[in-house]
């Protein structure tokens, strides 16, 4: 993988048979096995499974091991990660919402990765009181109805990625990362709690009721390039 990817993968679950579910769970650890089945609600047992299936065989895609012989730790904030000797040098971030799961590898760098279900009802303006910075809270005025839904969805799965990117350890309030989204959707962050210059962001619809955001931190003057595949 070259040093500036960024591979975003992401797999639609609702129409997932009994047969896909328990393929991917058959891959899982024995934690993760263990935590698949404390789940009372069915589908959010088959969301778990596609969710940690589909980073483990993502991360096989980018190195020389089967999907089941990966092993992660956690940072002091719960992440998954890999040991620090892992000889891949992967990095990656996982994100599931009802009916989508995604995951996001890079190497050598910080990735976050969220995604949200946007079809359905949210306080928009509520919310954006207490997370968003002001200018957000104005770009939101300034749409109606889906428009503004959609927009709220945008800068929540752009902040939600930008914290997981930094390992849950975020240095500021939510309401001083002041994200824009232009109407090419080219995606700036204006704060003064990180070094905006040095992170990337890109913006993508997955599928007609999902959003999902990926930051990841660049090493250089090179753009990452952001490569998304429906699993």
């Amino acid at each position: 993988m070259p040093p500036h990817d960024v591979h975003i993968y992401y797999r639609a679950t609702a129409t997932l048979d009994a047969a896909a579910i328990a393929a991917a769970a058959s891959i899982l650890s024995a934690e993760e096995l263990a935590q698949y089945r404390r789940f009372h609600a069915a589908r959010d047992a088959r969301d778990y499974a596609a969710a940690h299936a589909l980073l483990r065989t993502t991360l096989s895609l980018h190195a020389e091991r089967e999907p089941a012989a990966w092993r992660f730790e956690k940072t002091p904030a719960g992440k998954p990660m890999l040991p620090a000797a892992d000889p891949s040098r992967l990095s990656f971030s996982l994100s599931h919402s009802r009916g989508l799961v995604a995951c996001a590898v890079t190497r050598d760098a910080a990735v976050g990765v969220d995604v949200e279900c946007v079809d359905r009802d949210v306080d928009a303006a509520r919310i954006a009181a207490r997370f968003f910075a002001a200018s957000e809270a104005a770009q939101l005025e300034r749409l109606e109805g889906d428009g503004r839904r959609e927009r709220f969805f945008d800068l929540w799965t752009l902040k939600e990625a930008l914290v997981k990117a930094l390992g849950g350890d975020l240095p500021t309030a939510l309401d001083r990362l002041a994200f824009t989204v232009a109407a090419d959707g080219h995606v700036t962050l204006d704060t003064s709690a990180v070094d905006a210059q040095r992170w990337q962001f890109g913006l993508f619809a997955a599928g007609p009721s999902h959003r999902l955001a990926v930051a990841v931190q660049r090493s250089g003057a090179v753009p990452a390039q952001l490569i998304t595949r429906s699993f």
